[in-house]
């Protein structure tokens, strides 16, 4: 009989013993005390601490059991027995379920292995101490697949096999554990491996602060130290996967990793030691495409920011890029939450991606889906609003919540969830199915950083699998089939609306946009402060941020105008003009630390100032005299408005209060004079001319009557009138000045 897995049995327990702070003692001694740390264990029932999973036909597999708080090795004596218990195989994933639920398939076959010390079963190999307390022991179980004897356990059909290991100590049961086993083909499949893709994102979202500036929290820092944990996992699952006996091709797992790259910077700029460790794990994976910081991009779709959301994930490609040197930063696959929209998911299309991945809840509750009758395995297809149609894997939910539940006995829930994928894939290949063209998204059910040592348990196992294949997610957009149903498509309907609606707040954004371009143009180029209001601008629309913590933004940044208005006292006062052209004088203090920069404006109804507004640049805790020419229109009073803005002409950002000063023009005085004789001359003249020509008018009056051209040709003397009062003359006669005949 071989013992393929021999060679193996010392690698695998000094692995073990790193890992669960195991010390290896000769067979029957007592345990000794540990000097490692240990992980707990369970401690009134068998636990599988390790195991091989995949075994050939008729070879040997070696399991590794932490035995009872209350079993010693040193207690057992004849009646002290392992009682294994194998079962046949399971056929499809529904009754994988139903063994896991603890009703298992029919028994096949038992197999003891005596514990006795005098006894000296070459079948135990040795016992452990477990540092903390407790003991393991290992076995080794040699398998058949034609006959049934008492050397052997039968293992009649490839595929898996639950098996069940029974402690008996003085004839009564110790303990129990049912485990998974899979007996490898006599013959190699022709069907290709089914595709298994990693997928896991940072769920801690970066806190930004009121200064836009982003920090990272606690959870946020230690869930990419857990990140990292799990990509050194699996990192290293390519050697314990040879340890093993497997043949790997691969040096590297491939995985796809959503990071924010933001936190990624804080955290590569603050923690070089994390650092130095997890951006080249990082640099090993396929890193997400993301907003450098949060963006829904439903959100950005419902308020028309396709544009801001492009440009926000260009720049967090870039910034992952620049941090994880050597990366593949990838677009063509996007994670979603539980709100995306048609909209959305339209944006995602347009900027590159061909592949969703939906956690199950979600994908169940949209219009269309199979829910529980999905093949997971398969892509779905979501028909969006345009028409468009894009791919989408589901997370298996089942398998989601194993890694969730079973992370506080990772070992067990390695090889349980190892055995599940190998059964779907033993069963799309009984069915007919193309093995090779299925594929599934292994994750936790909100896709989030998963726990470090049930990884390292399961890689190797999936690594060794010769029906299954680690991939690259965007790998499964060109070689999974789309799920049919009666021959069409499986078509999902997103929702019209999801997200935060982000329309006020950007309309705010941009009405606080306006005010620090105006206030900054008061500020050096150089000023922190302009940098600091840019960082606040930035971060505005990130989904990130709360509507109260926008609140405390632009409070901020209303505090920080405040005081620069503040800084700015004027010192005017009312004055007199006594030339055309003469200067307005006046004063500006600035009692801040900061040069600042004002716009002057002067303007009044009976003063020109040809200068215009005028740019004041005033010193840090300094006064500035001021000097603006005015030219007088007219004399008397008149009101001067002095009025104080930002330099930038976006709009007018009043400084100060407006100062109103009354102006007294004398400068108009000798011209008065003048303009006052010519007008009395005019009238002088006018009176005398009108005096000469009424008594012109008078006197040819009197005469007329006695005139020769007042009478008419037939008049006669005794007709003629003795005066004729107002009759009309020529104008000769009017004008003569004989006497009368």
């Amino acid at each position: 009989m071989t013992r393929r897995n021999a060679p193996s049995v010392a690698l695998g327990l000094a692995g073990l013993a790193g890992a669960v702070g195991l010390v290896t003692t000769p067979l029957g001694a007592p345990a000794a005390g540990a000097t490692s740390p240990g992980r707990a264990l369970a401690g009134d029932e068998l636990v599988v601490i390790d195991q091989g999973f995949h075994v050939a036909v008729d070879d040997a597999f070696d399991v590794t059991l932490a035995l009872p708080d209350d079993v010693e090795p040193t207690d057992f004596d004849a009646d002290a027995v392992l009682v294994v218990t194998s079962h046949r195989s399971v056929t499809d994933r529904g009754e994988m379920h139903r063994a896991l639920d603890g009703s298992l398939t029919r028994t096949e076959d038992t197999f003891d292995v005596s514990l006795d010390p005098e006894a000296a079963d070459p079948n135990l190999v040795a016992t452990t101490a477990i540092d903390g307390g407790g003991s393991a022991i290992t076995v080794r179980i040699p398998t058949e697949s034609l006959s049934r004897t008492p050397e052997a356990l039968q293992l009649a059909q490839n595929g898996i096999h639950p098996i069940v290991f029974e402690l008996r100590v003085d004839d009564r049961p110790a303990g129990e554990v049912t485990t998974y086993l899979n007996r490898l083909p006599s013959v190699p499949s022709t069907s290709g491996p089914m595709s298994v893709a990693f997928v896991m994102r940072q769920m801690a979202l970066p806190t930004i602060e009121s200064d836009g500036s982003v920090t990272a929290g606690e959870h946020a820092v230690a869930e990419l130290v857990q990140l990292d944990q799990v990509l050194a996992a699996l990192d290293a699952a390519p050697a314990a996967a040879a340890a093993r006996g497997a043949t790997v091709s691969s040096s590297v797992v491939p995985r796809g990793v959503l990071v924010e790259p933001s936190l990624l910077g804080v955290v590569a700029a603050t923690d070089t030691d994390l650092a130095t460790t997890l951006l080249p794990a990082l640099a090993a994976s396929d890193l997400l495409a993301t907003p450098w910081v949060p963006f829904d991009p439903s959100a950005a779709a419902r308020a028309d920011q396709a544009d801001r959301y492009g440009t926000w994930l260009r720049r967090g490609e870039d910034l992952l890029g620049a941090l994880a040197s050597g990366s593949v930063v990838d677009r063509s696959i996007a994670l979603v939450d539980d709100r995306l929209s048609s909209p959305g998911a339209s944006l995602h299309r347009t900027l590159g991606t061909r592949m969703l991945v939906m956690p199950y809840d979600f994908y169940a509750d949209l219009e269309g889906s199979l829910f529980e009758f999905t093949d997971i395995s398969q892509l779905v297809t979501v028909t969006l609003d345009d028409g468009s149609l894009l791919n989408a894997a589901i997370v298996d939910d089942f398998l989601g919540n194993q890694m969730v539940q079973g992370a506080d006995t990772p070992e067990r829930t390695a090889i349980e969830i190892a055995a599940e994928l190998v059964v779907l894939a033993r069963d799309i290949d009984i069915d007919g199915g193309a093995v090779e063209r299925h594929g599934v998204v292994l994750a936790l059910p909100d896709m989030g950083i998963p726990d470090p040592t049930l990884m390292a348990e399961l890689a190797p196992l999936l690594l060794a699998s010769p029906s299954l294949r680690i991939v690259e997610p965007r790998s499964m957009v060109s070689n999974t089939t789309t799920l049919l149903n009666d021959g069409r498509l499986v078509e999902v309907e997103l929702p019209a609306e999801a997200g935060p609606d982000l329309t006020p707040r950007l309309a705010r954004l941009d009405d606080v946009a306006d005010d620090v371009l105006a206030y900054a143009s008061m500020l050096p180029v150089d000023s922190p402060d302009i940098t600091r209001w840019s960082e606040t601008l930035d971060v505005f629309p990130s989904t990130a941020l709360t509507e109260a913590q926008v609140d405390d933004a632009v409070t901020r940044l209303e505090s920080d105008f405040a005081a620069m208005r503040d800084a700015i006292v004027v010192t005017a006062s009312s004055f007199t003009l006594t030339g055309k052209d003469s200067k307005l004088r006046f004063t500006v203090t600035n009692t801040s630390d900061t040069t600042l920069t004002v716009r002057v404006s002067l303007s009044s109804p009976k003063i020109r100032f040809p200068d215009g507004e005028q740019l004041i640049e005033l010193p840090p805790r300094s006064e500035t005299n001021v000097v603006a020419r005015a030219e007088a229109l007219s004399n008397g009073k008149s009101s001067v408005f002095l009025r104080l803005y930002a330099p930038a002409l976006n709009r007018d950002v009043a400084l100060a209060p407006e100062i109103v000063l009354t102006a007294r023009v004398n400068s108009l005085a000798g011209l008065g004079q003048l303009l006052s004789g010519a007008g009395a001359l005019l009238v002088l003249t006018w009176w005398a001319r009108h005096t000469r020509t009424n008594r012109r008018k008078q006197a040819a009056s009197r005469i007329a009557s006695r005139h020769p051209s007042s009478r008419r040709p037939n008049d006669t003397a005794a007709d003629t009138p003795t005066e004729t009062v107002g009759a009309e003359i020529s104008p000769d006669a009017a004008a003569t000045s004989l006497p009368p005949s």
